[in-house]
C-alpha cells in the first residue's frame, strides 16, 4: 500500500498531470469558496437583534460552524471530484507506469458522476446519522468518521478505478477479495480530506492512488 501511495504522490507533483491538477483544484477551491460566501451572505441578511451581544455571539458561532461543515464537507466533495477527473488522471497513470498493460475501456463521463454523487449522498446521510451518537461521545467522533469515510472511499475509489478494465461484477469480487487492504487506504484519504488544504488534492491523490492499488491487486492474479 505504501508504494502505491508514493507512486500516486509522485503523479500529483508530476508535471505531466499539471493541467488536470489545476482544474481539480480551480474547482475544489470554488466550491468550498461558495459555500463560505453563501454562510457569509445569510449571516449579512439575517435580521438584527436587539442585544448587541447576541448578534455578535451568533456571528462567532456562523464562523465555528462553516470550519466545521467544511471538514464534514471535505470527503464528499473528495469523491464527487475524483469521480469527475478519474479517467483523465488513470489514463496518465496507465501511461506513465503501466505503459505495457492493455489499454482501458474507461469510465463514462455519466457513469463517474453517478458514482461520485451516490458515495457523497452516502458519506452524508452516515455522518448525520451518527451525529446525535458523536454529539453524546465527541471523544470518538473523529474514530467513527475516519472508520466509515475510510471504507465508503475506499470501495467507491477502488471500485471506479476497477470500472475502467472490469465488468461490474467482476470489480466487486476483486474489491471484496482485497477489503482489508483497500480499507487501510481508505482510512488514509479519509485522514487526509480532513485537513484544511491538503483536503484539496485529496480528490487527486485518491484517484491515482488507487489506479496503482488497483494494478497491484489484479497484477497479484496473473500467470508470470
Amino acid at each position: 500500500m505504501f508504494a502505491s501511495a508514493r507512486k500516486a504522490l509522485q503523479s500529483v507533483v508530476d508535471p505531466a498531470f499539471r493541467g488536470v491538477v489545476l482544474k481539480s483544484l480551480a474547482l475544489t477551491v470554488l466550491l468550498f469558496a461558495g459555500l463560505s460566501w453563501a454562510a457569509q451572505y445569510g449571516l449579512a441578511h439575517m435580521p438584527a437583534l436587539s442585544w448587541a451581544w447576541l448578534n455578535t455571539l451568533l456571528a462567532a458561532l456562523a464562523d465555528a460552524l462553516l470550519v466545521v461543515v467544511m471538514v464534514f464537507l471535505g470527503a464528499p466533495v473528495a469523491a464527487l471530484f475524483a469521480s469527475l477527473f478519474l479517467d483523465e488522471i488513470a489514463e496518465e497513470v496507465e501511461k506513465t507506469y503501466y505503459p505495457a498493460d492493455p489499454p482501458a475501456a474507461g469510465v463514462s463521463f455519466w457513469t463517474g458522476l453517478v458514482a461520485g454523487l451516490r458515495l457523497s449522498f452516502w458519506v452524508i446521510l452516515f455522518e448525520v446519522i451518527l451525529m446525535p451518537l458523536n454529539l453524546l461521545q465527541p471523544e470518538f467522533a473523529w474514530i467513527d468518521m475516519l472508520l466509515l469515510n475510510g471504507w465508503l472511499l475506499g470501495r467507491e475509489f477502488f471500485e471506479l478505478a476497477a470500472l475502467r478494465h472490469l465488468s461490474a461484477g467482476a470489480a466487486r469480487t476483486l474489491r471484496r477479495r482485497h477489503r482489508f487492504g483497500i480499507w487501510s487506504a481508505g482510512l488514509l484519504l479519509a485522514a487526509l480530506s480532513l485537513v484544511p488544504v491538503v483536503n484539496f488534492f485529496v480528490p487527486l491523490f485518491g484517484a491515482a492512488f488507487m489506479v496503482h492499488l488497483f494494478k497491484r491487486y489484479s497484477h497479484e492474479g496473473r500467470p508470470v
